[in-house]
């Protein structure tokens, strides 16, 4: 994330508002590309909720790795 953007982590009885800093990495499916409202997400080993209009517009998508690639 380019900038500090605000997600939703599970609480006890409701979701709770959470910040994340900029910079954060975030593990998506492709199909937010065509969400709306919120998707789920992976941030640092949770699964939380953003807004995919968030995700579109603060986001910056990096292509991940695959092990059978080498890294290449």
């Amino acid at each position: 994330m380019r900038t500090k953007t605000l997600v939703l982590r599970k609480g006890i009885t409701r979701p709770v508002a959470t910040s994340i800093p900029a910079g954060s990495i975030l593990r998506v499916s492709e199909d937010f590309l065509n969400a709306s409202g919120l998707v789920e997400v992976e941030w640092e080993g949770e699964t939380v909720q953003i807004f995919a209009v968030d995700l579109r517009d603060r986001g910056e998508f990096i292509q991940a790795m695959s092990a059978a690639g080498g890294g290449r």
